[in-house]
């Protein structure tokens, strides 16, 4: 079977009769001006060179191409399967609870999860039966219509999210109605009697029973009387449980009333029962080893299975790829080609004369060189994809592993040391395989940011920092991964506090990627770090000056400090053996006072040599002083005798 995906888009081939009618006009107009000009022969040897035949060849060449590009954009499809037939196999609508009270976590990893993982086994399970899938908290909506296409209904179900009805709240009796709709034709009341003759349709209710509407017991007992059997799974425990909510970091607070007060989810129990009891059905409640699913599964293979009418499937596959190759040739052909046969000749022996000898050496080279590069890039895509998928183990255990350690206790804080360390042990069984990747190949890219990335984890932040530079100063790569580059580049750096190359790598992440919310907070927290580091180094400068100061000051009183430290410890010893020294002690005293004795004696003596001879010096002065006041009188007489004219005598002296 054959379509367009898009008709409309055919409509744009009404330009081709266009294009071909402006093309006759052209050629029209321009045989006339060559007319024009002169007589026909004359003008057709002017314009020997020139082929009227080449002109409609690269016209209708560049219309083919054309065409071939408006079937592209089209999008040709061949149906590739077609099914059609019956079945035996019962019809199931799962109602399943998304309100927030499902992300409670008393059932790993949380209500809502542990469903849908348990829903997606119970799907492998089935034979033959149609699934459908209704979502349910303050509204209900049909997910999935009934189906028998198992891949899809398990896509469906993985991407079920609280955030899919923004109305809170449980009404179970609206998921209930929804879901019999959905089941049942459109027909008669008399068909409908005999559809209730017939025990295979199921309806299958997960929730945690905090039914916020009373109608949910009235409605499972009118859906009951259509013939439609009503199971329910009751999911949490019934002592209560907080509902957490995650802020942008992953850290965890709880939901909160309007009073403030902590909200404590509970499973209801009896609400549950009382449906299932209603609708013909059977209650299980789910636990973290047991969700319950086994029991429902066997009671619907007890059941009658009736024949099923197959719809007819056809799956549709692609072919555009062909009519866009078929266009990019035809417009490539239509370049080449040229208007006059002469050039054509020119080129193609030009091509000749150059290629002569050498093609069969490029071919050769050709046919050795790309098996090689495919079968090096086969080995790399292969280390570097088994590289991703230890990594991405290695970051599911790290995360369990930071759950455990958040909810406290020495069983979670043992069961989390298990989780590190076979994260620790796939971190490193990724690195093995990224170098693996990068042993041809040295500037690979992606493999050696997948590196730095495993070498992080494994807080070996200066060899991370290198790969991400690495990385990051390769202007080869895109910018995307320049910029994710720069900003682990970063805080490897700030790891290892070097805070300001840090600084600088951020700053180089935001210049690839200016909104990148997540760099700016880092940058500012870098910021903040470097500037907390600066001061700590200048409080310390001032503490090691203080200490120099005080140094200093006790060099100066060192000595005197050390001779009393000595004279302490000789105390202290002499304290010590005191009682086996007293005799000695004694004599030591009596020495030491006829040394005293003997020292007052010759202090005297030396005091009264020192007097003697003060004043033995002061008798020799006096004489000296007569004596030269002798001698001054005995001249003044001798001046005094010349001065009068008398003989001169002798003068004998006195002394």
């Amino acid at each position: 079977m054959f379509r367009f995906e898009f008709e409309y888009v055919l409509y744009a081939l009404i330009i081709i009769p266009i294009l071909v009618g402006i093309y006759i006009y052209l050629q029209y107009h321009r045989k006339k001006k060559m007319e024009a000009f002169g007589a026909g022969e004359l003008t057709r040897k002017l314009s020997a060179e020139d082929a009227p035949a080449m002109h409609h060849i690269k016209f209708s060449i560049f219309l083919l191409g054309l065409i071939c590009l408006i079937f592209a954009l089209a999008n040709p499809q061949v149906g590739s399967s077609l099914e059609k037939g019956t079945r035996k196999g019962v019809d199931i609508m799962i109602c399943m609870d998304i309100s927030n009270s499902m992300l409670a976590e008393d059932i790993q990893p949380n209500r809502l999860e542990a469903s849908k993982m348990a829903l997606s086994r119970f799907i492998d399970k089935l034979q033959g039966d149609r699934i459908g899938l209704v979502v349910f908290a303050g509204k209900a909506f049909v997910q999935l219509p009934i189906t028998s296409d198992y891949a899809a209904a398990k896509m469906f179900i993985n991407i079920v999210k609280p955030s899919l009805i923004s109305e809170q709240g449980t009404d179970i009796a609206a998921a209930l109605d929804l879901a019999t709709v959905s089941m049942l034709p459109e027909e008669s009341q008399s068909q409908q009697k005999q559809l209730s003759d017939l025990t295979s349709k199921v309806i299958l209710v997960v929730s945690d029973g905090e039914d916020h509407f009373p109608e949910s017991i009235e409605m499972a007992q009118e859906v009951h009387k259509l013939g439609i059997t009503i199971h329910t799974i009751g999911i949490g425990n019934t002592l209560g449980e907080p509902i957490p909510v995650r802020d942008k970091y992953g850290n965890p607070t709880y939901k909160k009333d309007r009073d403030g007060n902590t909200v404590m989810t509970r499973l209801n129990e009896e609400v549950l029962q009382d449906i299932a009891r209603a609708g013909g059905g059977t209650y299980v409640h789910a636990s973290n080893a047991n969700m319950g699913f086994e029991t429902i599964m066997n009671k619907i293979n007890a059941m009658n299975k009736t024949d099923i009418q197959e719809v007819t499937f056809t799956r549709y596959d692609s072919k555009f790829q062909i009519p866009l190759i078929l266009s990019l040739l035809f417009f490539f052909i239509e370049i080449l080609l040229f208007t006059t046969p002469s050039k054509i000749k020119q080129l193609i022996n030009k091509m000749q004369h150059q290629f002569k000898g050498k093609t069969a050496f490029l071919c050769l080279a050709m046919l050795m060189i790309v098996p090689a590069m495919q079968a090096q890039t086969k080995a790399e895509l292969a280390a570097i994809r088994k590289g991703n998928e230890q990594f991405k183990t290695a970051e599911q255990f790290r995360k369990d592993a930071m759950e455990l350690m958040a909810k406290g206790g020495e069983v979670n804080k043992r069961n989390a040391d298990e989780k590190m360390k076979k994260a620790s042990e796939n971190y490193q069984q990724a690195e093995i395989n990224y170098r693996k990747a990068m042993e041809n190949t040295h500037n690979y890219d992606k493999a050696n940011y997948n590196l730095g990335n495993s070498l992080y984890r494994q807080e070996r932040y200066e060899e991370a920092g290198k790969a991400f530079e690495s990385v990051a100063n390769n202007k080869s790569s895109s910018k995307d991964l320049r910029e994710r580059a720069y900003h682990n580049y970063g805080n490897s750096l700030l790891k290892q506090e070097k805070y300001k190359e840090s600084i600088d790598a951020y700053k180089e992440a935001l210049k690839l990627n200016p909104k990148d919310m997540d760099t700016k907070y880092n940058l500012e927290y870098a910021r903040k770090k470097m500037m907390q580091q600066m001061q700590q180094q200048q409080q310390n400068q001032q503490n090691q000056d203080q200490n120099q100061d005080q140094n200093q000051q006790q060099q100066q009183g060192g000595q005197g400090q050390q001779d009393q430290n000595k004279d302490q410890q000789q105390n202290g010893q002499g304290q010590q053996n005191q009682d086996k020294n007293q005799d000695k002690d004694k004599q030591n005293q009596d020495q030491q006072q006829q040394g005293q004795d003997k020292q007052e004696q010759k202090d005297k003596q030396q005091q009264q040599q020192s007097a003697a001879d003060r004043q033995r010096q002061q008798d020799n002065k006096r004489q000296l002083d007569a004596l030269q006041q002798n001698e001054r009188n005995t001249q003044q007489k001798v001046n005094k005798q010349q001065m009068q004219g008398g003989n001169k005598t002798h003068q004998e002296k006195d002394w």
